[in-house]
């Protein structure tokens, strides 16, 4: 409840102020009634001529304001909206000067006319210089009746409401008639303009303030049409509906400004649903409006009716008719082209619907087939990696048997023939027990390399300098009895990685830095590991024989040796077998070396 009465709250203190100008311009025209009401004839004058003087000062500014804050392509038409009012300003102003001042009765035209024709040519200036007018669309068929059927409504509005009422009145000049004839073109045009734009174009955010606007230009048209009926009837009086008009207008155009401030402060989302309504709104009220407007102004005067009068307004309407009809069958036409073509799309839409539907059963159709024949492979892949996993231990079982037998019966042959073999005799026992211990070996091997992509990774959270203490560890016998100087700096560190994998590799570059030092008269061996960017690199660097650069990748491929077994004994399997398995980590192993200077095999994980 009171998250609601907060809600309530802000709405009504975001309403205050967008209606604070209405509540003040009404409380300003009740004043201004009672005024009228309660004054006598002289003060009634002075009381209208302030008021308008009031109300059109008070337009000007709030249009003014406008223009500073609302958004930059807007700025133009509302200045040019408040020159307008401040242009009647000046008229009235002069009216106010001779009216009250000088005391005498304007005559009909005379300056002031001038500034409020400005008014009625700058209102439409500014609503044409709105961005909703000038981004406007192709004019089409359907713009040409829009501006046929203003133009007849104008036709009927000049011709009746002032042309042929002066006509008919004898103490009318020439001057006067076509003066007033221009002013009613000028007056009426407003209005019609002001209607067409908002009928024509494609008013957004911009609605309301337009819809205001052509509210006052329609007061103004029919209070200008009343004012000079009045006149030519000599029947004006300072007390006449007639004068709160003007408030009426200018209050209006006060009010279409503010809007417009009030409406650029704020997000307003899509609104395209609104404008669309709003567009089928218009299409249907606007014909009959301006119907509507023709009928009553050739009501207001029927007084004055004549054949040719009679004529020339059937002519206007036969005219209005025909531009609607036109009008009408045009749209219909662009509505059939536009319902012939969302079928056409919405038919074509369905047919590729269909042909996806299709598309997809194929595809799950040879989903299914794929993954059925994948499951077949796999089963047969893992029945074959099967029997070569047990062909290959039945294999090495079998082979070294023999091996184990052969180093057997030689030895027992050596210790029975002890003192009746030749030196050549014993030299040939030794080579066959050496050759099948070197088989055994690299039989083991060969299985340790095949098994490694058999066997599961493992991923632990691993202790760097842990796993190297644990590598080094067996060979520190060795180490010592060798004097070799071993150097291990190791940053503590943790790493997720299989612990197995990388023991296996750090362990063979262990075994090859001790092997290819061994004839070096002062073996120094260096483990370092340490931190690189997001990697970790891992380093077993010695002093022993080295080798040259060009056989880099040749020492890594299986089975590849760069010396002698007689000076280096070896499978040629040690360094293939690193290199698979940091590549199984994820890494890479490289190495630098010179040829007697030593070498460094450098380890790269990832982080």
């Amino acid at each position: 409840m009171a998250a609601e009465a907060d809600k309530i709250t802000a709405e009504i203190e975001t309403t205050r102020p967008r209606w604070g100008l209405v509540y003040a311009w009404l409380a300003g025209l009740i004043v201004y009634g009672i005024a009228i009401y309660v004054a006598n004839n002289a003060v009634q004058m002075w009381i209208n001529d302030i008021a308008w003087t009031v109300a059109a000062a008070a337009a000007a500014y709030f249009c003014f304001h406008t223009s500073r804050q609302v958004e930059p392509e807007r700025r133009r038409a509302w200045r040019t909206i408040a020159i307008a009012c401040a242009s009647w300003l000046v008229g009235q102003l002069h009216w106010n000067y001779v009216h009250l001042i000088v005391g005498v009765v304007q005559p009909f035209p005379s300056l002031n006319q001038i500034f409020y024709a400005g008014f009625a040519v700058l209102i439409v200036v500014g609503v044409m210089q709105l961005p909703e007018a000038r981004n406007r669309e192709r004019f089409t068929l359907k713009h040409a009746g829009n501006l046929g059927l203003v133009t007849c409504c104008l036709a009927v509005t000049v011709v009746l409401g002032m042309l042929e009422p002066a006509l008919q009145n004898p103490s009318v000049t020439p001057l006067f008639l076509w003066v007033g004839v221009a002013h009613t073109v000028l007056v009426a045009g407003t209005f019609l303009a002001t209607l067409s734009a908002l009928w024509t174009f494609r008013w957004g955010s911009s609605w309301a303030p337009m819809l205001l606007l052509v509210v006052a230009t329609c007061i103004y048209a029919i209070s200008n049409f009343t004012y000079a009926h009045a006149l030519l009837t000599e029947s004006y009086l300072p007390d006449d509906v007639v004068n709160v008009s003007w408030l009426l207008m200018f209050g209006l155009v006060a009010a279409a400004a503010y809007e417009q401030a009030w409406l650029s402060k704020r997000e307003h989302g899509d609104i395209t649903l609104k404008m669309q309504a709003r567009e089928r709104w218009l299409e249907a009220v606007m014909p009959a409006l301006l119907i509507v407007i023709m009928v009553a102004v050739a009501l207001s005067s029927s007084a004055t009716f004549t054949p040719r009068v009679i004529w020339l307004s059937a002519t206007l309407f036969i005219l209005f008719a025909i531009i609607l009809g036109a009008r009408e069958a045009w749209l219909q036409k662009e509505s059939q082209q536009l319902t012939y073509q969302l079928i056409t799309t919405n038919q074509q839409l369905q047919d590729a619907n269909g042909e996806l539907r299709h598309s997809e059963a194929r595809y799950r159709d040879l989903t299914t087939a794929l993954e059925q024949r994948v499951g077949e492979r796999t089963t047969e892949l893992k029945r074959a990696y099967d029997e070569l996993e047990g062909f290959s231990y039945a294999v090495a079982h079998d082979l070294k048997a023999p091996l184990r037998a052969i180093n057997g019966f030689a030895h027992l042959f050596e210790q029975e023939m002890q003192g009746q073999l030749t030196e050549r005799a014993r030299e040939h026992l030794a080579r066959i027990r050496n050759g099948s211990v070197k088989m055994a070996t690299l039989i083991d091997d060969l299985l340790s390399y095949s098994h490694i992509d058999r066997r599961g990774m493992q991923a632990s959270v691993v202790s760097v300098p842990s796993l190297v203490d644990q590598v080094l560890s067996p060979y520190q016998d060795e180490i010592q009895r060798r004097g070799i100087v071993m150097t291990v700096v190791v940053e503590p560190m943790t790493v997720r990685v299989d612990a197995s994998g990388l023991a296996l590799a750090l362990r063979n570059l262990v075994e090859n830095a001790l092997k290819y030092t061994r004839d070096t008269p002062t073996p120094r061996i260096a483990v370092v590991c340490r931190r690189k960017d997001a990697g970790v690199l891992l380093a077993v660097t010695d002093n022993g024989i080295g080798f040259e650069m060009q056989y880099h990748d040749h020492i890594f491929k299986l089975f590849q040796r760069l010396h002698r077994d007689d000076q280096y004994p070896g499978t040629g399997i040690g360094l293939a077998l690193v290199r698979k398995a940091i590549e199984r980590l994820g890494g890479r192993v490289f190495a630098h070396s010179k040829l007697g200077e030593g070498s460094t095999f450098t380890i790269e994980l990832p982080g």
